[in-house]
Order: C-alpha cells, then structure tokens, then sequence
C-alpha cells in the first residue's frame, strides 16, 4: 500500500539484468500464470486496491496502454493466483521502452492485494517479473521509477538487486535522490536504508 503521509518525492533505479534470479517455489496454494485475454479487470482491481488509481475505471483506461501490445503481454505480464478462488492476488510487469537505438527493461504495475501482502507473493511475483526480463532481453537494463510513498517496494527492489541513481534521468521523471533518503530515514528497514545510500550511483 502507499503511504500518502510522506512528501512525494520520485526514485529512480536500475538493475544491470545480467544473470537470472534465483526463484524459489511459490506459497502452497497458489499458481502463476501470464496475462490471458480479459485480465485487464483483474489488473485495474489490483491496482486500485493498491492505491495506484481512484477507480477500477481509471486503471482500465490507463491498461489502454498495452492493449495494442497483446502478444508481448502474454510473454510479459504475470499473476499470481489464488487456487482456492481463483483470484489474482498479485501482478507484475516486465515491460519495456526504447532508449535511443537500443530496448530497455522498464518495471511496471508491481502489486499485490492487500489481503495477501503477509504472504511474500510481492516477492514471488518481483522474482518472476525478473526472471522473465532475464529470459527476453538477458544483459539489457532494467529502470524504474518509484516514490517515496512506496518505500517498502524499494526495499524490495534493493533486494532484488536495484541500485539507486543520484542524478540520471528516466521516463520524464524528476530525480529525487536526496530528498527522497530524507522522507525515507526512519521509515525504511535501517540495513535497507544504509543499502540504499551506500548502493546509490
């Protein structure tokens, strides 16, 4: 969940995507599977569960986005699934840009429900999202842009082996770095906080 009572302030990271993650078996019960036709209502739930959007009605349109990019979808945004009920508990999107002359990795839309947060499928999720920019662009970077109202998705991502950029530019967004390790100090992990300055580039 985001944490609106912080000064909003962006983060901008990269991870070098040079080797696979090493992805451990998911919580008893639950499967995963790439995006299948009609997801976009389980995307827009998420994603407004979280947070992220005022309404399903919002996400639905900003999913606009991808929907000329069906086939790269199904390669490339992943769910989580509750096999009890059927219900997509987390996502993921290992999408991408192109920077210049070449593609990069650009990370999109990692959530998970907050009823299932306690159960380590963001991580799960943020693996497999890894993984599958491993398997389609292997040594290609890998950006994102975050705020500080998601400081517990950036310890994640440090866990995931992101590092924080001081100065770089990204995806029109505004570098942040020092005031975004000030709203973060207190709030975070403190070794996830002294890893995000020390990793910092």
């Amino acid at each position: 969940m985001l944490d609106r009572s912080l000064e909003f302030h962006t983060v901008i990271m990269k991870h070098p995507n040079d080797r696979p993650p090493a992805v451990s078996a998911l919580p008893e019960g639950f499967s995963e599977r790439f995006y299948e036709k009609g997801d976009e209502k389980a995307w827009a739930r998420l994603q407004t569960a979280v947070g992220e959007f005022g309404s399903e009605e919002d996400a639905l349109l900003a999913f606009r986005h991808y929907l000329p990019f069906e086939e790269e979808l199904r390669k490339r945004q992943i769910y989580l699934i509750d096999d009890r009920t059927g219900t997509p508990a987390a996502s993921a999107t290992a999408w991408f840009i192109q920077s210049g002359d070449r593609e990069i990795g650009t990370v999109h839309a990692l959530c998970c429900l907050p009823e299932y947060q306690s159960r380590s499928l963001g991580k799960a999720v943020a693996l497999r999202m890894m993984s599958t920019f491993y398997r389609l662009m292997p040594g290609r970077e890998v950006w994102l842009d975050t705020q500080t109202w998601s400081y517990r998705a950036i310890g994640l991502y440090l866990e995931l082996g992101f590092v924080p950029l001081k100065t770089a530019r990204y995806n029109g967004a505004a570098n942040e770095y020092g005031e975004a390790l000030r709203v973060m100090k207190g709030k975070m992990r403190p070794d996830l906080y002294q890893r995000f300055i020390e990793s910092a580039v």
